[in-house]
């Protein structure tokens, strides 16, 4: 089953990225030469006959000069000879005209036939970037030269300025609040932003690196081009961890836990508490996102979360379970399911910890109600919850009955977990197996082997993760299952780091049951009593006793 990911393009508008030197520098010079040829969606004619009458001069004009503008204008009605261009403007000389017939046909804007000049193309079909920029600074003489401008950076704000307006309006902010990293004033201030972007000065946000993509033709999730990104004002998350590189952000059980403790924890300034889960919670972001130096949660990551599953800003008292979260799992196998939604019970309910009583305390009833239809649908029974007095707060419990229903249910979907990742045995093959691995290596190697297939490897540390036991002990177990041969292992290098992928091993599992087997024979045939076959039972108990 393909993953669920979160790419760059789904991330929320105004997180902004580092990009790597080579790959800045890419993507812009790409982008300048795009940016020449595209073109604004305005309805062309609309445009420039307003804009004539603004400046009382033909579109011509505005575009190419008043000397070149004057000859296209006068070619506009049909072909004529240089002779004739001359006679309809005697106040421009025969040298200035020849001259400018000569740019002209280089640019492939007329051309010569039987020693008439008539235009190539009809130029302003279309509205184009350069042209919008060219109007726009002369709506705004000086500004462009006050602000330190090249025609290109005008050019590209051009571009973006509608992306950036409709990023604005996506996210609910007006383009001109001034909200931090999200305001610009006009196409010459965010030219400025621009100009800084290309030489890698500020960061540059999500809406604009998308739109420069996709002129430029370039793949942002191109391995390993974004050095870090965050949400201005807050933290900066380096997107790696344990060396490996967290873009696109896979959507796993870990991801739905954390969406699901920030709405049930979450504050305004990205606090985690309580302390006791802060470890936890921030060990479970590193291994997602990426790692960040920060004791809060960075802001960056409650926006993805928030955007990805279409999270509303409501209040406490209104939250559920996203309804994008029980979509998704509705995608996964039947025993996947079961597992999901067992450890979303216990890290809410903190089941790890050994108390009296678990409870849980909501202001949203809803939520609640949401936990108590998962019970239901696990067919393991029911919480009640109840308003507290005076408070806003609703407080549930969860029974002890339905805290040992789990369990046992946990262990039942673990086995078949097992089981049908060794498919390949017998039924009796099958439970001879995981005794043996039990008796070895206990529950740890048990939920080790659980997470382990034939055709896709593991890391260790994702298998720390899944199976809740330390990447020490993970790596101790997973050698001596290697010496075993019931696993094996695939090393693979790359510049930063080494890794090994383990996978199960059919051949070596079979042997290792022969083995057992074997063992298990040898060691009866010790314990057989050493008396000729033709002694009764009780003449070698009487024996044996030393008895008589």
């Amino acid at each position: 089953m393909t993953k669920d990911m979160i790419y760059l393009k789904d991330f929320p508008p105004f997180v902004r990225f580092e990009l790597e030197d080579h790959f800045r520098g890419k993507i812009f010079s790409e982008f300048v030469k795009r940016v020449s040829e595209a073109e604004v969606a305005l309805y062309p004619e609309t445009f420039w006959r307003s804009t004539e009458e603004e400046f009382d001069r033909s579109r011509y004009e505005l575009i190419f000069g008043t000397l070149r503008g004057r000859i296209l204008k006068t070619l506009e009605k049909g072909p004529l000879k240089a002779k004739e261009l001359l006679e309809r403007n005697p106040d421009i000389s025969p040298y200035s005209i020849y001259h400018a017939l000569l740019k002209l046909e280089k640019h492939e804007l007329i051309h010569r036939k039987d020693a008439e000049w008539e235009i190539t193309r009809e130029y302003f079909d279309h509205l184009r970037v350069p042209d919008l920029a060219k109007i726009i600074d002369l709506r705004h003489p000086g500004e462009r030269r006050k602000n330190a401008l090249a025609r290109k950076d005008l050019e590209m704000a051009t571009y973006l300025w509608p992306r950036y307006e409709h990023a604005c309006d996506r996210t609910g902010i007006p383009s001109q609040s001034p909200s931090y990293g999200r305001w610009y004033q006009n196409h010459f201030a965010l030219a400025r932003a621009v100009k800084e972007w290309n030489k890698g000065a500020t960061n540059i946000p999500h809406w604009a690196l998308i739109a420069i993509a996709d002129l430029a033709d370039v793949d942002i999730e191109e391995r390993e081009v974004i050095s870090s990104y965050s949400l201005p004002p807050g933290i900066k998350i380096t997107p790696y961890y344990k060396g490996r590189y967290k873009l696109p952000i896979e959507v796993t059980s870990d991801f739905d836990i954390i969406a699901l403790q920030l709405l049930m924890k979450r504050s305004e300034n990205g606090l985690v508490y309580p302390l006791k889960r802060k470890k936890e919670i921030v060990k479970r972001l590193y291994h997602t996102f990426g790692s960040f130096q920060s004791e809060r949660i960075p802001l960056s990551i409650r926006e993805i979360i928030e955007t990805y599953y279409q999270i509303p800003r409501y209040r406490k008292n209104s939250i559920r379970i996203p309804t994008r979260m029980k979509e998704r799992w509705e995608k996964l196998p039947a025993h996947e399911q079961t597992i999901i939604k067992i450890m979303v019970l216990e890290q809410l309910f903190n089941l790890d910890q050994r108390k009296r009583t678990y409870e849980l305390i909501s202001r949203s009833k809803d939520f609640l109600e949401d936990l108590s239809g998962i019970l239901k649908e696990l067919g393991i029974g029911d919480m009640t919850f109840r308003k507290r007095k005076d408070r806003p707060h609703y407080r549930s419990y969860l029974p002890k009955t339905v805290r040992e229903k789990l369990k046992e249910l946990k262990e039942s979907v673990e086995k078949f977990k097992i089981e049908k990742g060794i498919d390949f045995l017998l039924e009796t093959e099958r439970i001879e197996l995981i005794r043996a691995v039990k008796r070895y290596w206990g529950e740890k190697g048990v939920n080790i082997i659980a997470n382990l297939t034939l055709e896709n490897g593991v890391r260790d540390l994702d298998l720390a993760r899944a199976s809740g036991v330390t990447p020490q002990e993970v790596r101790r177990i997973l050698y001596e299952l290697a010496d075993r041969a019931i696993i094996t292992g695939i090393r693979e290098k790359s510049l930063e780091l080494v890794e090994y992928y383990y996978y199960l091993n059919p051949e070596g599992i079979k042997r290792f049951l022969g083995e057992e087997r074997k063992e298990k024979l040898e060691k009866k045939e010790e314990f057989k009593y050493p008396f000729p076959e033709e002694f009764t039972l009780y003449q070698r108990k009487k024996l044996f006793s030393g008895v008589g």
